[in-house]
């Protein structure tokens, strides 16, 4: 989390040698198979998470332009295959990430920053919940912001801490705004 919402300068060093290291592909979520094995909670949480066929079937049948929304994101491999199905049929100079907007959802403290990073490196704009979306109850909001609307820059994380501890129910139980009303 450090690195990611931390000094750009060296964010964007360490994005850009990341890029390298998968020999500049974006088409795919680099860590799934490792937290697949290694950091999911599946006893815990029961986190199985979906084969890469998947999403990319998903992303070909979606189609459109918009927001689209992932209610249990994992480390963002729905979405990824969403935006490389919008971006990879455009020039990287004619694609606008503005034409692929995210909304999500996850639980875990393991996935938020790995689901950060692979948004933000691709620099996909939207926004990722931290929380628990069957009890629509968030912890954090994190906003992914490409002021340039460039398809080859990173996006910025900011916290958006105005919904810490939200939990939906009646007003006179929860005097904070809605998740998506304006502040």
């Amino acid at each position: 989390m450090q690195i990611i919402t931390g000094d750009k300068s060296k964010r964007d060093e360490i994005y850009r040698e990341a890029i390298k290291l998968h020999g500049s592909d974006l088409s795919y979520d680099w860590f799934l198979d490792i937290y697949m094995e290694e950091l999911a909670k599946r006893k815990d949480n029961k986190q199985y998470f979906t084969p890469r066929e998947v999403p990319d079937i998903c992303a070909i049948l979606t189609g459109t332009d918009g927001i689209v929304h992932e209610p249990t994101a994992g480390t963002g491999g729905l979405l990824i295959a969403y935006w490389w199905n919008k971006a990879s049929t455009k020039f990287p100079w004619r694609f606008k990430p503005s034409t692929c907007i995210v909304s999500c959802w996850e639980l875990t403290d393991r996935s938020i920053p790995l689901l950060l990073f692979n948004l933000s490196i691709r620099g996909i704009m939207g926004e990722v919940f931290h929380g628990d979306v069957l009890e629509n109850s968030a912890k954090a909001r994190y906003v992914l912001l490409n002021e340039r609307d460039d398809a080859l820059a990173f996006s910025d994380i900011v916290r958006d801490d105005s919904i810490l501890g939200y939990r939906y129910g009646r007003p006179s139980e929860n005097p904070q705004p809605g998740l998506f009303d304006k502040i």
